[in-house]
C-alpha cells in the first residue's frame, strides 16, 4: 500500500444547517459521500468516513467503505477526524493524518497527493492545497481566501477578500495534512477569536503560532454547500458523468 504511514479521514456530518442530511444526497446512483470515499480509496490509501449519522454508516459499510462513529458536538471536522482516530487503535502507527472534506465528492486527488508530499518532505506542521482565482470566484463568502508568505506559509485566512487590492486571489481547497502530535495539540486548544468570527477553524492553528503550508493546484473542486450547489453537481453528472472543477465550470484562466 502507497503510504502506509497516511490515513485519510473524511468528516460527514447529518446536520448541515443549509443543506440537511447533505451526505446522503444523490449525485447519478452514489451518494455524495460515496462519490468522496470511492475516489480517495481509489488512491491506494487507508480511508475512513468520521460520521455521526447511523444512516451514512450503514450504507457506507454496505459498499465496504470504513466508518467510524463521532458524537455528533464535535466543534470543527478536525475534531471530528481526531475523535474518530482516537477510535482506531490498529492506527497507532500512522504519523499523518489527512483531513478531507466531506463536501467535495469531486475532489481532485492529485491534490491529496500533493498535501501528502509536502507534510513529508518540509518542516511544516499542517499542510493544505491553493489554486489562483479571479475576483468572481474570490469575492463568493464561502470561498475561503489565503494570503501567503515567499516561503508558502499561510498569513492569514478570511471569507474576505484578501489581501486588498488584488487582481487575483489564492483560494484554499478544503483539504489538510497533519502531522499526528500536530493534529493531537490542535484539539486540545481551545476555539479562537478569529476562528470564530471568520468560521475558519484553520485560524486557531495560525493563532497559536502553528505552521501550516500550501501546495499549488491548478483544479479547483466545487464544494456543495448549497442547494444550488448541488443541483448544478447533479447537472453536470447527469450530462458527461463526471464533475467539473471551478475552473471548468466558470472557464477561469489560471495561471
Amino acid at each position: 500500500m502507497m503510504h502506509e504511514d497516511v490515513v485519510v479521514i473524511i468528516p460527514a456530518r447529518i446536520g448541515s444547517t443549509r443543506l440537511p442530511n447533505k451526505p446522503l444526497e444523490l449525485i447519478g446512483d452514489k451518494t455524495m459521500i460515496e462519490h468522496i470515499a470511492t475516489r480517495v480509496k481509489d488512491l491506494g490509501l487507508q480511508v475512513y468516513v468520521a460520521t455521526d449519522s447511523a444512516k451514512i454508516a450503514t450504507l457506507l459499510t454496505k459498499h465496504n467503505l470504513d466508518v467510524v462513529m463521532t458524537d455528533e458536538s464535535c466543534p470543527s471536522g478536525t475534531d471530528r477526524v481526531h475523535q474518530a482516530l482516537q477510535k482506531l487503535p490498529q492506527l497507532e502507527q500512522i504519523n499523518y493524518v489527512i483531513n478531507v472534506q466531506g463536501d467535495m465528492p469531486f475532489v481532485d486527488t492529485t491534490a491529496i497527493l500533493q498535501v501528502i508530499e509536502l507534510l513529508k518532505n518540509s518542516d511544516f506542521e499542517i499542510t493544505t492545497p491553493v489554486a489562483k482565482v479571479n475576483e468572481s470566484i474570490a469575492k463568493e463568502h464561502s470561498n475561503v481566501k489565503v494570503i501567503i508568505d515567499n516561503n508558502n506559509k499561510a498569513l492569514y485566512f478570511s471569507r474576505n477578500l484578501i489581501p486588498y487590492g488584488a487582481k487575483e486571489f489564492l483560494y484554499h481547497i478544503g483539504i489538510y495534512g497533519f502531522r499526528k502530535n500536530t493534529l493531537n495539540k490542535f484539539v486540545a486548544l481551545p476555539q479562537t477569536n478569529y476562528e470564530k468570527n471568520e468560521n475558519l477553524e484553520q485560524l486557531r492553528a495560525l493563532e497559536n503560532g502553528m505552521k501550516i503550508g500550501v501546495c499549488h493546484c491548478s483544479e479547483i473542486p466545487i464544494s456543495v454547500d448549497t442547494i444550488t450547489d448541488l443541483e448544478k453537481a447533479q447537472n453536470q453528472w447527469q450530462t458527461t458523468g463526471q464533475f467539473k472543477s471551478h475552473n471548468q465550470r466558470l472557464q477561469i484562466t489560471l495561471e
